[in-house]
């Protein structure tokens, strides 16, 4: 009885071992993350996306890196789609403008934020300009 009460013992500790843990690494921050464009992005509070704010409507259009080959088509709706490396529709989501800065918010969970500077749009993937 012995013997079968140890290998019972052993084994409930060797599945609890298994079931895992929801601990993330201390050192983890959880807002931040990249898009699969590998631009870093922010999992934050979602900004409010109103287009027909005047920074809004001053962004849209076509906006381009050529040297990031990254284009990024501002809508009339508040939505924004984005060419990446030849891949067109790379990814899509809305766009805000509050003050200098501009966030896109992507249908991926990810929103990438950057900073009106004059007739750019600067991000940390590249330097956007009005095409």
């Amino acid at each position: 009885m012995t013997m079968v009460t140890a290998i019972v013992g052993l084994g409930l500790v060797g599945l609890s071992a298994c079931t895992g843990s929801n601990d993330k690494p201390e050192d983890a921050d959880p807002t931040t993350s990249a898009s699969a464009s590998g631009t870093p992005t922010t999992n934050g509070p979602t900004p409010s996306v109103d287009p027909s704010t005047d920074g809004a409507i001053k962004l849209r259009g076509d906006w381009q890196d050529t040297k990031a080959k990254w284009v990024v088509h501002f809508h009339e709706d508040g939505t924004f789609v984005e060419d990446f490396e030849g891949v067109v529709d790379f990814r899509v989501g809305k766009y805000s403008v509050d003050g200098d800065t501009v966030s896109l918010i992507g249908d991926d969970g990810n929103t990438d934020k950057g900073t009106v500077k004059g007739e750019t749009l600067v991000f940390k993937l590249g330097t956007l300009t009005r095409m």
